[in-house]
């Protein structure tokens, strides 16, 4: 998948940036029900914030969040607005402004309810409930990603909002991208077990990977290698700095692994903190050079926060090859992970 455009740090306002964090974490569309309207209230002022996704019919469907805590905010929605704004499935051409925004991807703002979206309710009483609920307007941010329409995220404005209207079309931008990031996942997941957070195959499907991949070496005598990678502090960085970071420094990992391996080799998690790579046909000169080239895709690697002097990785690694560390998968793991303590590398924040 594509890099999104970069969009510039003065161009969001300082407390949206923090819930964007939320946004770009979430896994599951549910979550990212909760995230997108966290960053609405927290960074736009919004009262409510909905997401809707669109379908293979290309209607608008509601997507519930996951937290007790939103749904419970929606029941009040529900009681005040006499109408479920978060169960209704509609197609965005029954209202021109909608049928706009969603073509055009550019936000727009509407002064009444009824007006943006199709509900079949008595105008005079839906009016009078905005008003008792204080929406002055309801923002439409289309959700596209590569030309496509993906959603619609709809805000529920109060008077004098502290942030433009151009803001809630940024946030769309990255709900956009979180969204088409869930898709991808999702696609991937078909084709072997993901981890949720390193977006990367599990451990046990690299565990089942590299039995095969020994036994198939073992058979042709062909060499094979494998390196263990953890992330030491990963634990202090979920203390210090909180969950979404340290998942991003996960992904973050992840990603410059990947980009550094070889087509015919295996990425996988290991444990909570780390990643295993199989390298096929790799002896132990071949491990060694496997080795540099990923940790010099990792040296190069820029932290999240450039503004977190203190933000550093500490990374530990080991490698082990058929067969001289062992003849089975669990040989060549423990021999990996034997060797961590000996190998470490820091890596500062580089902004």
């Amino acid at each position: 998948m594509e890099a999104p455009t970069p969009i510039s740090a003065d161009a969001l306002t300082s407390s949206l940036l923090e819930p964007l964090l939320g946004v770009h974490s979430a896994p599951t569309s549910a979550w990212l029900a909760d995230a997108a309207a966290t960053a609405a209230e927290r960074g736009l002022g919004a009262l409510y914030g909905l997401l809707y996704i669109t379908d293979a019919s290309a209607h608008l469907v509601a997507e519930r969040p996951a937290s007790s805590a939103r749904l419970r905010g929606l029941v009040k929605l529900h009681q005040g607005l006499g109408a479920d704004l978060a169960t209704i499935r509609f197609d965005p051409r029954e209202r021109e402004l909608l049928d706009l925004a969603v073509r055009d991807g550019n936000a727009v703002a509407v002064a009444e309810l009824r007006e943006a979206f199709p509900l079949r309710l008595d105008a005079d009483k839906l009016d009078a409930a905005q008003r008792r609920l204080g929406i002055v307007e309801t923002w439409l941010a289309p959700l596209r990603w590569n030309g496509e329409s993906l959603g619609l995220l709809a805000l529920l404005m109060p008077a004098d909002p502290p942030a433009p209207l151009t803001h809630a079309e940024l946030l769309g931008q990255h709900v956009a991208v979180a969204l088409a990031n869930l898709r991808g996942k999702e696609a991937h997941r078909k084709h072997g077990e993901l981890d949720a957070v390193r977006w990367v195959y599990d451990e046990w499907r690299f565990l089942e990977e590299l039995t095969q991949e020994t036994r198939r070496a073992q058979r042709h005598e062909r060499a094979l290698s494998i390196i263990v990678l953890r992330v030491r502090n990963l634990e202090e960085l979920h203390a210090r700095y909180g969950r979404f970071l340290a998942e991003r420094v996960l992904r973050q990992v992840a990603a410059r692994l990947a980009d550094a391996m070889r087509d015919t080799d295996f990425l996988g998690a290991s444990g909570d903190d780390g990643f295993s790579a199989i390298l096929v046909e790799a002896d132990q000169e071949g491990a060694k050079r496997a080795e540099e080239r990923l940790l010099a895709g990792l040296d190069s690697m820029q932290l999240p926060d450039a503004d977190l002097p203190s933000l550093h990785l500490e990374l530990a690694y080991g490698t082990a090859t058929l067969p001289e560390d062992g003849e089975t998968a669990d040989d060549l793991m423990a021999a990996a992970e034997g060797r961590l303590a000996q190998s470490t590398v820091d890596l500062a924040s580089t902004g």
